[in-house]
């Protein structure tokens, strides 16, 4: 299997503790290895699948431990360019009924000064998937990194997938955010996308249909308890149940189900029939379900084996 190259950001979430809304009420944090892209990642690599991640560290001790702990993953970090600025830090705060809160510092952090250059365009063109996420695209010269490395992939006829994953505070306005979030998505051949993410994007559930542009082929949106579906540019569609579980902690679920995503198209050569879409939301459900069992985002990532292990509780989408 070729590997996926995954561009984005790497930096450090202090979890606050379970149950507290407010992250200033918070008594204690944990400190995690985070970042949506990274996650995605050691997810990958976690099922069995060969990642490659391109993205600005720091040189400072957190920057140092994220390089270790993506290097543990088996994360192939041969694109990762080290950098002065400070690693930013994400503090998230968990409510009662799984709901997060998220305070960034990040003035710049050293993951927003990935430039175009330090992106091996000659390497991307041999991936099987380019993946990048939304977080990078709310500062530059990140952004432009981003946009540079899907121009070069489609060029290239590598799928493209890209994940909003919408975190408000790290942009100037909403306006802005809801812009640069769409050209995003345009720029992709698949879109994942959270209800959360359509809340914030201002989508209509109804009408997913709105993002299929001359690039976009595919759209699949995770609905939390209520499973995920998929929807194509020829007019395919189909809806997985989710894993029946009591979640303890949804940090890092939707990572989980991209990941598990990615890794199914991969295996089956970026084919976009039904079939294979549906196959690849099923195993996104079986992901994210087992990782919202567990804290943590990395933590909590499954293995190959555990997934095949509950698929036979997921019955195959309608």
């Amino acid at each position: 299997m070729s590997f996926v190259l995954c561009v984005g950001e790497a930096l450090i979430d202090f979890v606050g503790q379970s149950h507290v809304r407010d992250i200033g009420a918070s008594e204690s944090f944990h400190r995690a290895a985070g970042g949506a892209v990274a996650n995605v990642a050691v997810g990958m690599a976690r099922l069995a699948g060969e990642a490659h991640f391109a993205g600005a560290l720091s040189r400072d001790a957190f920057g140092r431990y994220l390089l270790r702990t993506l290097a543990w993953e088996n994360v192939n970090v041969d694109g990762v360019r080290t950098v002065d600025a400070p690693t930013t830090l994400a503090f998230v705060a968990r409510g009662e009924d799984g709901e997060r809160d998220f305070l960034f510092v990040r003035n710049p952090g050293a993951d927003s000064l990935l430039e175009a250059a330090d992106i091996d365009m000659h390497k991307l063109a041999r991936a099987r998937i380019v993946h990048f996420g939304g977080v990078l695209l709310s500062s530059e010269p990140a952004r432009s990194a981003c946009f540079a490395a899907a121009a070069s992939a489609r060029r290239a006829r590598v799928l493209v997938s890209f994940d909003p994953n919408v975190r408000a505070a790290l942009w100037q306005s909403r306006e802005e955010m809801k812009r640069i979030t769409l050209a995003g998505c345009a720029n992709a051949t698949l879109v994942k996308l959270s209800e959360d993410d359509l809340v914030e994007l201002e989508i209509d559930p109804s009408n997913v249909g709105a993002l299929f542009n001359e690039s976009t082929r595919v759209v699949i949106v995770t609905r939390g308890a209520r499973g995920a579906a998929f929807f194509t540019s020829a007019g395919d569609q189909g809806d997985a149940p989710a894993l029946p579980i009591e979640p303890v902690d949804t940090t890092g679920a939707g990572d989980a189900a991209m990941s598990a995503i990615l890794w199914r198209l991969a295996h089956r050569h970026c084919e976009l029939s039904r079939d294979v879409l549906a196959e690849a939301i099923r195993y996104a459900n079986a992901a994210g379900g087992l990782a919202s069992m567990r804290e943590g985002a990395i933590p909590s990532l499954p293995t190959a084996e555990q997934v095949e292990a509950v698929l036979p509780r997921l019955p195959h989408p309608s």
